[in-house]
């Protein structure tokens, strides 16, 4: 299993990489500073991207987690099959949370800094 990290701080994406490594989950991690990053490397994707989990960070410049979940629900959906999406954030907002769990794309918003246990049964379900 691949997993992705979309988050622009440096600082997160070396700790959530460095969690994700320990924990056995995965010895796969891209990272992306942007969403377009991203949703470029994504489109240029087929049926055969291995079964990858994406950490999207919420909030970024240029395109915010919830502008690449627009993008992303475009991409074929033999791709789509292939993801699982989480977002990850520090947010208390109310109304991003709400916009969160509203999404069809995203599994589930996720605090910062994340568990990987949580991680772990969401994976398994």
């Amino acid at each position: 299993m691949e997993f992705i990290i979309v988050d622009d701080s440096v600082f997160d994406q070396f700790t959530q990489e460095k969690l994700l490594l320990k924990s056995g989950l995965t010895d796969t991690v891209r990272t992306f500073s942007s969403a377009q990053q991203a949703i470029d490397h994504l489109r240029d994707q087929d049926v055969n991207i291995p079964e990858t989990v994406i950490l999207l960070d919420l909030q970024m410049p240029g395109l915010n987690g919830f502008e690449f979940t627009e993008q992303y629900g475009v991409l074929p959906e033999a791709v789509r099959k292939r993801i699982r999406l989480f977002m990850i954030s520090s947010t208390v907002d109310i109304s991003d949370i709400e916009q969160a769990e509203a999404n069809p794309h995203i599994i589930q918003l996720l605090s910062k800094p994340l568990e990987i246990p949580l991680l772990k049964e969401l994976l398994k379900a």
